[in-house]
């Protein structure tokens, strides 16, 4: 054999045997992501799935070798979709558990205090679908550093129902329900309202609810008398079934109109048709295909799972973390918190997004969504 050749081999087998090491990641020192979310409760449903996605694509990621050669390990706590649980939850996965950011909620009441928290505590939490301009920024305007989303926020759903209602659909005549108990539904409504009016439309009717009322028909049948040709509802999807059928008892036979709290798999059979050629509006969600993709795995993973969007920003959520710890080479908080607020271009499985530093919010696309009798039916993208 010739000389040179054995350092060669020599070489080729010490790569040969390392390789595979490589390929695992180091699970002595994991990197440890936290998840808040409604694992209990009514709307339990889209807790888990957010909560099932990101454990998904964290099997993902260390298959592919983990993150910075550590393994990712997600700890998700119940929130129960109510304020002081949801805090208590993102308290205890940073003092406790040790976690470098957190991914959660899908509810603005619950992030709003939780950003307060987030400053002093100073590591970053994502919020999915929480998207009331208080989540990132107090009453003041003055930013909460610690504190990102990946959704729209309210004003510009808002915007999006009331010009599509009243320049696309042609209606003139709204009525809103709001419940005045949360922040999500009050502030689209107040934006589906203004831009509704400023275009040149009337609101005949508009009253005020909260959630566990159980009975609208006092504020359905007050509306039902001013006879609107759109009633606005901006309310999550188990409530507005309900608002929907009591809606129908009392004679309102006008379109519905909702944002993304009604953005279930589940919103057909719970409204029992009561919402046929009703529309909202919402992220694109599994329509665009890397998201169809991924369902796939995600329904071999769970095979009881439905396509519920929480699913989406889980994952999202997760590698947006990961960009930004292999951007800064490092999970610190605070280094982590750096690249979330810089991050010009985002590509995840609910499309493209780019950060504004000022206020956290991110620029993205927004869809309109058609209820059938059977089925969900994605409109499109909608630019006004």
């Amino acid at each position: 054999m010739k000389r040179w050749f054995l350092p060669l081999l020599a070489m080729l087998c010490v790569i040969l045997a390392v390789c595979p090491a490589l390929a695992e990641p180091d699970t002595a020192n994991p990197i440890l992501i936290g998840y808040v979310g409604a694992l209990s409760g009514d709307t339990a449903l889209w807790g888990q799935a957010g909560l099932n996605g990101m454990q998904l694509t964290a099997k993902q990621i260390n298959e592919a070798g983990g993150i910075l050669g550590r393994e990712v390990r997600v700890i998700g706590l119940d929130g129960k979709g109510v304020s002081d649980d949801s805090v208590a939850a993102y308290k205890k996965l940073v003092e406790e558990y040790g976690v470098c950011a957190v991914v959660g909620t899908n509810f603005s009441s619950c992030n709003i205090p939780i950003a307060s928290v987030a400053d002093e505590l100073k590591v970053p939490v994502i919020a999915t679908a929480a998207s009331n301009e208080l989540v990132t920024v107090d009453a003041d305007g003055v930013l909460h550093p610690y504190s990102f989303r990946l959704c729209f926020i309210d004003s510009y759903m808002g915007y999006l129902a009331g010009s599509y209602a009243y320049t696309e659909l042609g209606l003139r005549k709204a009525a809103l329900i709001a419940d005045i108990t949360d922040p999500y539904s009050t502030s689209v409504g107040a934006f589906m309202t203004e831009t509704f009016t400023s275009l040149g439309g009337e609101i005949v009717a508009s009253e005020e609810a909260q959630s566990g009322d159980n009975d609208f028909r006092a504020q359905l049948t007050k509306i039902a008398a001013a006879q609107p040709d759109v009633l606005f509802v901006p309310w999550n999807y188990v409530n507005v079934a309900l608002i929907a059928q009591q809606a129908r008892e009392v004679g309102i036979e006008c379109i519905l109109f909702g944002a993304d709290g009604w953005d279930t798999t589940e919103l057909i059979e719970l409204s029992n048709g009561a919402l046929e050629g009703s529309y909202y509006v919402s992220r694109p969600g599994w329509f665009l295909p890397e998201a169809e993709a991924y369902f796939s795995v995600y329904a071999a993973e769970y095979p009881n799972a439905s396509k519920e969007t929480e699913c989406l920003y889980g994952n999202d959520g997760i590698m947006w973390i990961k960009e930004a710890i292999e951007k800064a080479g490092s999970d610190d908080p605070a280094a982590i918190r750096d690249q979330l607020e810089a991050t010009e271009s985002f590509d995840g499985l609910l499309g493209h997004m780019s950060i504004n530093p000022e206020n956290h919010n991110p620029s993205r696309d927004a869809a309109i969504f058609k209820v059938g009798a059977e089925s969900i039916d994605y409109v499109g993208i909608y630019v006004p």
